[in-house]
């Protein structure tokens, strides 16, 4: 018989949120590691964003909370603002009938609630490592009675620079504490600060980055890099998809691309450090509610974006590494619906592709929409400075809106069963 949370024993007040929010079975991290959370031991985590670890280290603090405390017990360092927001808020929610208190910490806003929130006393806090660390030298944040220490999606830390800031942190906090890691991988660096600052941690690992799930249906589109907007307009026009994310590699490139199907009447917001944090928080907000049906970020600007109705994931640009592809992809087909994940790859492409790939152990199909002008491929090659801008080639020739609608032809053996949008599958 599979486990549930009530044979964890938690405190009642623990149990009564859980019971609320109607949670009875554990995901498989949380299986794995909330007994050895419970039970005292460092931990390290190889899971990935949507996969439940957020709640797999909360709710061992909560159950070791010591009561009348007025310095924070628990800290949680996240890389992005986006996270933090999404761990807090969980935090607020399932810790609410202990009446556990939560300080949000991160930069781009002011501090001053943030402050008077640490000076009124605080049982977690969960922040950013810059503003983190601005509070621990100006000593509005002390780490005295840190307990329990989280490094949430710690490769992240580690891509964005922010790895120096954590060292830091981490050797002001107690050696008594327990400290808990989680991170979709475990590169060297990471893997040396683990050596540093933790005691004989436990190892358990789930869904490792290389593995599509099933209710995701994923291909790649092959396009000439000069035609990618004109069949992106294509694609949004055939889908017509309820809720769209679209991943670009630069926060300029979602600015235009947001233009770009604004012209075609989709409601768009564009989300990238370019927007101030309260900005971004209002956006995502509006998304969330369905006020926009497409959402255009870079991966920075979307982590910690947990939304279970996205029908629609575009890749406009290839993924730096396979393993963000997983991760893209991943943002639909959650909460037991279908998705559909589309990566447009022009000619400059094929060594990400190739990488992909060889980290999913197979061919993902490529489709083909039938009755799109395409130009043949030519040569991997750099596109000159006399290139026509995005904008100008989806505009080009016969509007996107006025071209028939077709049926897509796919080849390739890609993981998924789903045909939505036309799409049909030939033999890899």
């Amino acid at each position: 018989m599979s486990i549930q949370f009530k044979d964890f024993a938690f405190q009642a007040e623990i149990q009564q949120a859980l019971d609320e929010a109607d949670y009875t079975q554990p995901t498989p991290i949380q299986e794995k590691a909330i007994p050895i959370l419970l039970g005292g031991q460092d931990l390290i985590g190889v899971a990935e964003t949507g996969t439940g670890k957020t709640l797999a280290f909360l709710l061992p603090i909560f159950h070791g909370l010591r009561p009348d405390q007025h310095d924070a017990q628990a800290l949680v360092i996240c890389p992005t603002r986006e996270l933090a927001i999404q761990v807090a808020g969980e935090a607020e929610r399932f810790g609410k009938h202990l009446g556990v208190r939560t300080v949000l910490a991160y930069g781009g806003t002011s501090s001053g609630d943030q402050k008077r929130g640490l000076a009124a006393g605080v049982d977690i806090v969960v922040g950013t490592p810059g503003r983190l660390l601005d509070f621990v030298n100006s000593a509005w944040l002390s780490l005295r009675n840190i307990r329990s220490l989280v490094l949430d999606e710690a490769d992240r830390m580690l891509d964005m620079g922010f790895i120096d800031d954590v060292d830091a942190i981490l050797r002001r906090v107690p050696m008594s504490r327990q400290t808990m890691l989680f991170s979709a991988t475990i590169p060297e660096e990471i893997r040396r600060l683990s050596e540093r600052y933790m005691m004989h941690p436990e190892v358990v690992r789930t869904h490792t980055g290389t593995r599509v799930t099933k209710t995701v249906d994923h291909a790649f589109y092959p396009v000439r890099e000069q035609q990618k907007e004109a069949l992106l307009v294509e694609i949004m026009r055939r889908e017509k998809p309820a809720k769209a994310l679209i991943f670009t590699a630069t926060r300029e490139a979602t600015s235009e691309i947001g233009l770009l199907l604004r012209r075609q009447r989709h409601e768009v917001v564009s989300l990238s450090s370019l927007l101030s944090q309260a900005n971004r928080e209002r956006a995502l907000a509006a998304y969330r509610r369905g006020e926009f049906s497409v959402l255009v970020a870079t991966d920075v600007a979307a982590r910690g974006l947990d939304i279970t109705d996205i029908d629609l994931v575009v890749n406009f640009d290839v993924p730096m590494s396979p393993q963000d592809y997983v991760h893209r992809i991943g943002r639909t087909g959650r909460a037991e619906r279908i998705g559909k994940a589309v990566t447009l790859i022009s000619e400059l492409d094929a060594r990400r592709t190739g990488e992909i790939e060889s980290l999913l152990g197979y061919a993902v199909a490529r489709v083909e929409l039938e009755n799109f002008p395409y130009q043949p491929l030519g040569p991997s090659r750099r596109p000159s400075s006399r290139t026509p801008s995005r904008a100008a080639s989806a505009r080009g020739g016969r509007s996107s809106s006025d071209r028939p609608r077709g049926r897509g032809r796919r080849s390739g053996s890609g993981s998924g069963s789903g045909k939505r949008g036309g799409g049909r599958r030939s033999g890899g």
